[in-house]
C-alpha cells in the first residue's frame, strides 16, 4: 500500500476511533421499514409511495392499491464520489486538496467498515472513470485507497453534472452518498443535483484551499488553469483584481450552499488547513441537530 495510505492509517489509533465512534448513529435517514427484504405488512397506497411495491394480487382481491413494506437492513451501504480532477492537486500554504480527501476517505471508510457497512467509490476526474462496488472488510478499505493513489485523471474539464447523473443511475439501493470535491466544474452540476438527494442521503463535502479564496498581495503572477491549461498573467497587486478575486470566490459559494439547501443536502467544509477529525466532529454535531428538527 503507498507509504500515504500508510500514514494516514497509522492516525487511526484507539483514542481516535473513539472520538469518533458515534459518528453517524442517528445520522442519517434509515427508517425501520425500507428496502429490506423482510415483509413487514400490506398497507393501503399511499401518494409518493414507489409504484414498484405495490402488491397486485392484494390490489385485484380487495379493488383497491396495496404496497408491500418491508423491514429495513440493519446496515447501511454508503458511497465514495472521489473527485480526482487536476484541480485537486492545487497545493498552496500546507496540503493539497488531494491529502485530504485521502484522509478523510480513509477515516470515514475505517469507521463505518468497523460498524459492518458496506462502502463503495466512483472516481472521478473528467467523468467516472473507475466503479468500486461497495463490499465489506478491511480489504475493501485498502482497495479504495490503492485505487486512489494510483489513479491518474481523464484529459478535459469536470463534468460533475454527468458524473451526479451517472451516479443516480449506478446506486441502486438508498445510501449514504459522500460527494468529496472542490466543486470546480462546469455549470449546471446543480440540477442533477436533487434527483440524487431524493433517493439517497446526500453529503457534500466540500474542499478548498486559502489561496482559491483570498489572493495575497503577491505582485505579477502567472495563473494556469489545471484541467484546461489555460494561462492568465495578472497583476496580484493591484487591489481591485484581489477583491474581484475575492467576489467570485464568495459567489461560487453562495451558488453551492444555495444548490445544496434546495436539494436538502448537508455540506461540510474543509480546508487544506483543518484537522480532518476535528472537522468531522463539528459536523457531526451540525447534523445531529439538524436532524433533530422537525420537518
Amino acid at each position: 500500500m503507498p507509504q500515504a495510505s500508510e500514514n494516514v492509517l497509522r492516525r487511526l489509533q484507539l483514542p481516535v476511533v473513539r472520538r469518533l465512534e458515534g459518528l453517524l448513529q442517528g445520522d442519517y435517514r434509515s427508517p425501520s421499514r425500507g428496502d429490506g427484504l423482510d415483509l413487514a405488512d400490506l398497507r393501503e397506497y399511499q401518494f409518493h409511495d414507489d409504484v414498484r411495491r405495490i402488491d397486485w394480487n392484494a390490489t385485484a382481491r380487495l379493488n383497491t392499491p396495496y404496497v408491500r413494506d418491508y423491514l429495513e437492513d440493519r446496515e447501511i451501504s454508503v458511497w465514495f464520489l472521489l473527485d480526482m480532477s487536476p484541480s485537486m492537486r492545487f497545493e498552496g500554504v500546507s496540503v493539497s486538496k488531494h491529502s485530504v480527501l485521502v484522509e478523510f476517505t480513509t477515516l470515514m471508510c475505517r469507521l463505518l467498515l468497523g460498524h459492518g457497512n458496506r462502502t463503495g467509490a466512483m472516481i472521478f476526474s473528467g467523468r467516472i472513470d473507475r466503479l468500486i462496488p461497495a463490499s465489506g472488510g478491511r480489504r475493501q478499505l485498502l482497495h479504495i485507497l490503492n485505487e486512489v493513489s494510483n489513479h491518474r485523471p481523464s484529459p478535459g474539464s469536470t463534468d460533475l453534472k454527468q458524473v451526479l447523473k451517472e451516479a443516480a443511475g449506478a446506486i441502486r439501493r438508498r445510501s449514504l452518498v459522500f460527494v468529496v470535491s472542490d466543486f470546480i466544474s462546469a455549470p449546471g452540476w446543480e440540477e442533477a443535483l436533487t434527483p440524487l438527494a431524493m433517493r439517497h442521503d446526500v453529503i457534500a463535502v466540500r474542499l478548498t484551499d486559502p489561496l482559491e479564496t483570498r489572493m495575497p498581495d503577491l505582485g505579477f503572477l502567472t495563473f494556469q488553469d489545471t484541467e484546461t491549461g489555460e494561462q492568465l498573467f495578472v497583476d496580484t497587486h493591484a487591489r481591485n483584481f484581489r477583491a474581484r478575486f475575492a467576489a467570485a470566490a464568495d459567489e461560487q459559494e453562495r451558488r453551492l450552499r444555495e444548490a445544496c439547501e434546495r436539494a436538502g443536502v448537508d455540506v461540510l467544509e474543509l480546508a487544506t488547513e483543518d484537522d480532518v477529525v476535528d472537522a468531522l466532529m463539528r459536523f457531526a454535531d451540525m447534523r445531529k441537530q439538524s436532524l433533530r428538527r422537525p420537518a
